[in-house]
């Protein structure tokens, strides 16, 4: 192969590059507290528990049943503020998922929650957004029916509106880093392969119990009593 034709390929390439997608890139997610200042929130919820006059729960249920959006993010926030100083919280969550910026609320909510043991009970669904929110919780419980599923994020243009290719460009890259914000949360929360659960979630359909526990994104699987 001449060097012309080899110059001319990598200046193809080079036009190109910017409309193909690259490896994510493997870093620790942006939304989890250090540890120096988690000590500091649970160290002040253990005094706060210490003087307050009633009584608290062990265990407080914070229920996420539904779309993932604003308003849920609200209740489920507001749920665990009622619940702060509680030693344990068990996150119910059936969800179709919904917006990602809302997820991340729930789960920067829950990881910064004082509780020492945060424990998820996954109902019929945990997909898409609603899987981000379970990797907030240190237990992750499926039940055997639990449709589980991850994938990437996307969008849709409003066929109201004039989509340029900058439109579109903008559109790209605004998902290109929520797939790598919300893959990698799944990769600290689950201590699995990034490059594998990328593939995984461009499969776009459902991911099997067995695989899930396999690859720590649940830790157990609950037999019916």
């Amino acid at each position: 192969m001449s060097a012309d034709l080899l110059a001319r390929i990598a200046a193809l390439e080079g036009a190109i590059a910017e409309f193909l997608p690259a490896a994510l890139e493997r870093r620790r997610n942006g939304f989890e507290p250090c540890d120096r200042l988690m000590a500091k929130v649970r160290a002040k919820a253990e005094i706060d528990r210490d003087v307050v006059c009633m009584s608290v729960a062990e265990v407080a249920p914070i229920n996420m049943v539904g779309e993932v959006d604003d308003a849920m993010a609200t209740a489920v926030c507001d749920q665990l503020e009622a619940a702060r100083l509680c030693p344990t919280i068990e996150v119910f969550i059936d969800s179709e998922g919904g917006d990602f910026d809302a997820a991340v609320r729930i789960f920067r909510a829950i990881r910064w929650h004082a509780a020492t043991l945060k424990r998820a009970r996954l109902g019929r669904r945990c997909m898409s957004a609603g899987v981000l929110v379970a990797m907030g919780c240190d237990v992750r419980i499926a039940s055997p029916n639990t449709e589980f599923l991850l994938h990437l994020t996307a969008d849709q243009p409003d066929h109201r509106e004039r989509w340029t290719i900058y439109r579109h460009l903008e559109s790209m890259r605004r998902l290109r880093w929520s797939d790598q914000q919300y893959l990698n949360v799944i990769a600290d929360a689950s201590g699995a392969d990034l490059a594998e659960l990328a593939i995984e979630a461009a499969k776009d359909e459902p991911q099997p119990l067995a695989w899930c526990l396999a690859h720590g994104l649940i830790h157990e699987i609950e037999v019916p009593k």
